[in-house]
């Protein structure tokens, strides 16, 4: 029979905090968080949402100045083309 590998005895881990969620669905921390943890969790979920609109806003304007720059190279392209249809 082969030897089996020893395990050396680990120290438990401390638990510095638990979520307990109830059968309902309730979830209970323990320790309560304090009002800066509860105030920076509630900016977290306001900043998130408008890091995404201020992206989207800012490509929608970009998209906006790049289609009006656009717009005079379109408008110069035509006259060559009918020019070119007429010598044709």
């Amino acid at each position: 029979m082969m030897p089996m590998k020893t395990r050396t005895p680990r120290s438990p881990r401390t638990v510095q905090a638990f979520d307990l969620i109830t059968p309902a669905g309730e979830v209970h921390r323990f320790p309560m968080p304090t009002w800066l943890q509860r105030a920076a969790t509630a900016l977290c979920s306001f900043a998130e949402p408008a890091i995404l609109l201020t992206v989207v806003l800012i490509l929608a304007y970009s998209a906006g100045v790049l289609a009006e720059s656009l717009q005079p190279l379109a408008s110069d392209a035509c006259p060559d083309q009918m020019r070119l249809q007429r010598d044709a």
